[in-house]
């Protein structure tokens, strides 16, 4: 049977654009099952809904998995909650009382997985755009199959039944997380440095710039040189899809198969989205 909704690839290296398909409105089983499917194949999905609400873009959430919590803790949590749901999280450099209102507010942020740090990452995230800056605040996806597969093989070797210890500092966005100068909200976890993605059944590399602080089992200038070459391969520009964010644009991402990115942007502008995010059935595994 045809699919209710067209496609339209973002890029070579991943990502497609869903177009004909009105997201504010419940979906049948047959129309959720297809958009499931062309999640898995294309790692990121774009649409476009000018004003929606906290309600449907949760209800259309929904449709990929139990909705997943905020991983920051609340009493860490700038949001103001008696006018948002708390399954969302607001990315935005919007100040009230020179406070901001939102959580990552400021210039670029590396290359990262949300949630690798705890022990059952989300394995999607709904990002919708509210208001954005009219030059940068781009989002960069890399393809994490194709980082993979670009691996040398004694690389591959090297690293097979290796686990990497990933930390998050939440006050940390522009420079590599590690213990230390770390605050009381320092998060870890270690998952395997290649995945098989519990979808697809493809492996993926399992590491980012941002957030990998070692390889357990090697010492530390063995997993450095690794952990580098890693991070240039999977950030290679053909692996990689930069999103232009246009108000009304919800983008949906796999997190067990892509890691993402954020360019700088003006202060001067403002750049507000809000973020809900899908729990994985389990934890990432070799």
């Amino acid at each position: 049977m045809p699919k209710s909704f067209d496609t339209r690839p973002l890029g070579s290296a991943l990502g497609a654009e869903i177009i004909g398909l009105d997201i504010s409105k419940p979906l049948d089983d047959e129309t959720i099952q297809d958009l499931y499917d062309t999640w898995r194949d294309n790692i990121v999905l774009l649409f476009n809904k000018k004003d929606m609400s906290q309600e449907e873009q949760l209800r259309f959430a929904a449709c990929f998995g139990k909705l997943g919590e905020r991983p920051k803790p609340k009493e860490a949590r700038p949001e103001d909650y008696s006018k948002l749901d708390a399954a969302f999280m607001l990315v935005t450099n919007i100040r009230e009382n020179g406070k901001p209102i939102g959580t990552l507010p400021d210039g670029e942020m590396m290359f990262h997985h949300d949630t690798i740090y705890k022990p059952r990452p989300h394995i999607g995230t709904l990002l919708y755009a509210i208001e954005v800056p009219s030059v940068g605040g781009n989002t960069k996806f890399t393809n994490l199959y194709k980082a993979y597969d670009a691996l040398p093989e004694d690389i591959k070797n090297k690293v097979e039944g290796r686990k990497a210890l990933h930390l998050y500092d939440y006050d940390r966005i522009a420079e590599r997380n590690t213990v230390e100068g770390a605050n009381d909200l320092l998060e870890n976890c270690s998952h395997p440095v290649a995945i098989t993605h519990p979808r697809s059944g493809r492996k993926a590399l399992y590491v980012n710039r941002l957030m990998t602080a070692e390889i357990e089992g090697l010492d530390h200038d063995e997993s450095e040189e690794i952990l580098n070459l890693m991070f240039d391969i999977a950030e290679q520009p053909e692996h990689v899809y930069e999103h232009v964010w246009t108000p009304g644009d919800l983008l949906l991402w796999d997190n067990f198969c892509s890691s993402h990115a954020r360019t700088d942007f003006s202060d001067g502008e403002v750049r507000l989205l809000r973020r809900c995010q899908v729990e994985a059935e389990s934890a990432p595994a070799a």
